[in-house]
């Protein structure tokens, strides 16, 4: 495996990548790049943290996460190796992939979606570990309050991060809550 990490403006994006499949397997950001290389480890499963080789080859995957936060458009998410312990996970993270840019879904419409009605706090519970954020875009998964809710390390129900992110992607708001004219109703 191969930690990266680059700086675009004042953000650190830190990226693992598969050496076998160079699949992205997990990554992170922030203000720091430490703080972000840590994340991006932490997010493993148990299994797969180990030392890791360091690497600034992972331009391409950093420029693409740069491009999700600064809310703009892409041309292809990067190749990702996403392993997971289960198939809730798996469909989880599947579905929150397609959940379109400028709108949101609440985690109870999410747990809906792949088929078990009642896991709207295990959709959380997966939000909060997700490992590729951005390239998940768990920040497109609110509470049903429609309240931005935590985001990250930002445990506040508040997140400044979460919202920014969601603004930039054009999800409108009314006061601190998400309009409801942004939240996604698949047909």
């Amino acid at each position: 495996m191969i930690l990266g990490s680059a700086r675009r403006g004042n953000i650190w994006y830190a990226t693992v990548t598969s050496s076998e499949d160079k699949g992205l397997l997990a990554c992170s950001f922030s203000d720091s790049k430490k703080s972000a290389e840590e994340s991006a480890i932490r997010s493993l499963p148990k299994g797969l943290r180990r030392d890791f080789l360091h690497s600034q080859s992972e331009s391409e995957v950093i420029e693409i996460l740069s491009r999700i936060h600064a809310g703009k458009d892409i041309s292809h998410r990067p190749n990702i190796a996403l392993r997971t312990p289960s198939e809730f996970l798996r469909s989880v993270y599947k579905m929150t992939m397609g959940i379109p840019k400028g709108k949101v879904i609440t985690y109870g419409g999410l747990a809906k979606l792949v088929g078990y009605r009642r896991a709207a706090r295990a959709v959380g519970n997966a939000m909060a570990r997700n490992p590729l954020p951005l390239v998940i875009p768990c920040h497109r998964v609110v509470p049903s309050t429609l309240q931005v809710g935590s985001y990250g390390s930002e445990r506040n129900g508040t997140s400044r991060t979460k919202r920014a992110l969601l603004v930039h992607e054009g999800v409108r708001f009314e006061g601190q809550k998400v309009s409801k004219s942004s939240v996604w109703a698949p047909s």
